[in-house]
């Protein structure tokens, strides 16, 4: 995927760990383990929105 508008970022150990703890301890929430990877990445790449289909998705407080 080496077009120049996108990349791909690899999930590590420690992002699936840390998404697995978010879900757990957010069970009042509804969003999946997948969700949940994608907001410890994007914490970790400082990213603070996600804008997609024309809508923005915020992450956990959790996650600063």
């Amino acid at each position: 995927m080496d077009l120049g508008f996108c990349g791909v970022e690899r999930v590590s150990k420690e992002d699936e760990s840390l998404a697995i703890d978010l879900v757990r301890s957010h069970e009042d929430k509804t969003y999946s383990l997948c969700d949940a990877m994608s907001f410890v990445v994007m914490a970790r790449l400082g990213i603070t929105s996600n804008r997609q289909f024309g809508s923005s998705t915020a992450r956990p407080r959790s996650l600063g």
